[in-house]
């Protein structure tokens, strides 16, 4: 019971912080839900020397289908707008501003941003700061975040930089960085505009290398163009122009307007220039102004990106994935992870079969309590890490090496505690043996806790919606469906215990229990395999000399514990000390992926496509059960690999083994928060309007047929 209290004290203070608004780590703010939108600080240094330049980012991640305003916010809206208080040893520049979409609201189209966008702010540190000095950095943010309604958010946002040696915060740097990259860059592109017969005509010439044939362009202020109207492109050997219909400005004389950004494709992945332009005037590019188009030419802009903000995923709804939890859960339990585990809870029940209805009732609320708790605990770690900006999926300790050793360890001694290799007597026994072998209160609940652990590898049928609804919505409704999910999961053991007929239906306690036992040992080291060929995709060669060596000192401990001689005990507990310190010892490394498949980015991706082909993604682990075994009985298969060959597209790998914050944000972009995750998207056309298509996802559990059916229907 002890140990119990222990664990709920300790599920406690994980569903505190998940609830409660988390504490700030290193350089970065808290971070706080206005409404409709969550803001924080963030920064690429924790600690900054003097004299030093740094970026500080506003990250917003926004509800679905709400959006935020460009610094030119279009035909409505306001920008983001953030004002500083500083040290008189910091001074901050200016907003280095994202790639806008082209948001269409009715007749108006608004330049903004969707879901989840950094705002980076270049910094310098004066000559004046002294080591040791904490400079706080405080912003007051306000943007107006709109639907079908507006609604104006505002917060405060702190976060402290600490004078001394430079140190970059591994969470935030990379990501900072790949937002300046993604943001459009200052241009030699030279331009300029006239007004004509009503229209605004762009020309621009030396252009750097791509595609401007889907060319767009947003002006930096209003009143230029009519921002929901057409723009068409034409590309000459001398440059490109384009043309829409003139703003309200030009009725005044020429606008003093002179510079925006001008859109375009790379390999088939949207970027954009800064270009200056001069007023009443544009080079020659060899293209006639043409006359004004009639009203209803469908010539929208297509402002599509390879990392689009406008992606827009279907969500389950709250009941569904109530239900979408309650079934996940209940299938949980004959997934192949859980197995080993799950029949450790038959033979309890097994041993309590003798009608003791009171007995198998209160150890079916045990085993619950122990699966409730976990799901609650687990869930509540990933909102507060996720919330504090570590981008975590379900399973997330799987991507750790020295977990997934330990866990081997864990399964490969209960294995030889069944076949009777060893009995250990006196406190161990009910501190070791009674957490999951024997009957009792803290046997099923602990049975419960290790079921949990073991089964988040897998994402049985129904789980995935859910679970990645979960990760969008408050702490105390995600926490719900999980609490759902783990009814669900238990759900089998309650019905046992209250409904007689099924328990008379149990076996009676006999002889047959003892080779029972001893048969549960083959399942258990089949998990310990499992596990042991992760932790070497994870951490190669040297991680899988090593997980063998700890295993092999904790087998010579347990021998020479048998010898039951003080000796023997103290040789015992140095070699699990050595054991266990070489456990800890494991880390990840980078293993090579086979020279047949390819690595997944968003811009390989687009560059595929530009050359004509579709592209199947999968999202994969190597702890992830359904993802191997899709793999073996699917996917690799020579049948299916000849249809890719046959249908012109190519196989992708994003591989989640170990922990990738950019495969985390694309599998939260469409509404996941684990693997497996399956999408096939189509060529690229000519014109380029499908750059931004929503892939056709495939659903969890694959069969041939369904491939084979969506790789023919991708290119008709």
């Amino acid at each position: 019971m002890k140990l119990i209290l222990v664990y709920l004290k300790l599920t406690a203070i994980v569903l505190w912080a998940a609830l409660c608004t988390p504490l700030a780590y290193g350089a970065e703010s808290e971070v706080v839900d206005t409404g409709r939108v969550n803001a924080q600080l963030i920064s690429t240094h924790d600690d900054v020397a003097p004299g030093q330049e740094l970026y500080v980012a506003l990250r917003t991640l926004m509800d679905p289908k709400w959006h935020t305003y460009w610094l030119n916010p279009g035909d409505s809206g306001e920008p983001v707008s953030i004002q500083w208080d500083l040290p008189e040893e910091l001074s901050a520049g200016d907003i280095v501003w994202p790639m806008p979409d082209a948001i269409p609201t009715g007749p108006l189209t608004n330049y903004g941003f969707e879901n989840e966008v950094f705002f980076p702010v270049k910094f310098k540190v004066s000559d004046t700061a002294k080591p040791g000095d904490v400079l706080p950095v405080k912003a007051d943010v306000f943007y107006l975040v709109c639907e079908e309604v507006c609604i104006p958010e505002q917060t405060d946002l702190t976060l402290n930089l600490v004078v001394g040696s430079p140190v970059l915060d591994s969470s935030w740097n990379d990501i900072i960085n790949v937002a300046l990259d993604m943001a459009p860059q200052p241009g030699l592109a030279k331009g300029g505009v006239f007004e004509q017969d009503g229209q605004a005509v762009f020309r621009f010439i030396d252009l750097p290398a791509g595609d401007f044939s889907n060319a767009y362009f947003f002006p930096e202020d209003g009143g230029m163009i009519e921002h929901a109207a057409p723009q068409k492109a034409v590309v000459t050997d001398k440059g490109l122009q384009l043309q829409t219909k003139a703003g309200f400005e030009w009725n005044k004389g020429q606008p003093k307007l002179n510079r925006g950004v001008l859109a375009y494709n790379v390999n088939g992945a949207r970027t954009g220039i800064w270009v200056d332009l001069d007023m009443g005037s544009a080079p020659d590019v060899g293209a006639e102004v043409e006359e004004p188009a009639s009203s209803d030419t469908d010539n929208s802009p297509n402002t599509g990106t390879a990392e689009t903000n406008s992606l827009s995923i279907p969500q389950i709804g709250f009941w569904g994935a109530i239900i979408g939890a309650l079934l996940g859960g209940l299938i949980l339990n004959i997934m192949p992870c859980v197995f080993p585990i799950v029949s450790l809870k038959a033979l309890s029940i097994a041993k309590s079969g003798s009608g003791d209805m009171a007995v198998i009732r209160r150890d079916a609320w045990a085993y619950t309590v122990g699966v409730l708790l976990s799901f609650l605990a687990l869930a509540g770690l990933i909102i507060a890490l996720r919330t504090g900006g570590t981008q975590v999926g379900w399973a997330f300790h799987m991507q750790k090496p020295v977990f997934v050793g330990f866990l081997a360890l864990l399964l490969f001694i209960i294995s030889l505690n069944l076949l009777g290799v060893f009995e250990i007597s006196g406190n161990f026994q009910s501190v070791g043996q009674n957490l999951t072998l024997k009957s009792g209160k803290t046997g099923s609940f602990f049975t419960g806790v290790l079921a949990v652990i073991v089964a988040t590898p897998c994402m049985a049928p129904f789980m995935a919606g859910a679970v990645g609804y979960a990760f969008t919505q408050p702490a105390s409704t995600s926490l719900t469906i999980f609490f759902m999910l783990g009814l669900g999961f238990a759900l089998p053991y309650l019905l046992i215990a209250y409904i007689p007929a099924i328990s008379r239906a149990l076996p009676k306690p006999g002889d047959w229990m003892v080779r029972f036992k001893e048969f549960l040992a083959f399942p258990m080291f089949g998990a310990v395999i499992w596990l042991i060929w992760v932790l070497a995709q994870q951490a190669g060669a040297k991680g899988l000399l090593q997980i063998l060596s700890v295993m092999l000192a904790i087998g010579f401990a347990i021998w020479l514990l048998k010898q039951r001689s003080a000796t023997g005990k103290l040789l015992a507990g140095i070699v699990m000390i050595g054991a266990l310190a070489t456990l800890f010892m494991i880390h990840p490394q980078s293993v090579s992926q086979p020279v047949s498949t390819q690595s997944w980015s968003s811009e390989k991706v687009q560059a595929l496509r530009a050359d004509g082909k579709a592209v199947f993604v999968d999202f994969t682990a190597s702890w992830c059960v359904p993802c191997q075994l899709n793999d073996r009985a699917v996917l690799k298969q020579e049948d299916i690999l000849q249809a890719f060959a046959n249908n012109n597209t190519e196989f992708l790998i994003a591989d989640w083994t170990n922990y990738d914050p950019v495969i985390g944000r694309e599998l939260e972009k469409y509404g996941r928060a684990g693997v497996p995750l399956y999408l096939l998207f189509p060529p690229l056309k000519a014109d380029g309007s499908n750059v931004d298509v929503i892939p056709e996802i495939l659903p969890q559990i694959l069969t041939k047929t369904m491939v084979l059916e969506a790789l023919q229907g991708i290119n008709e």
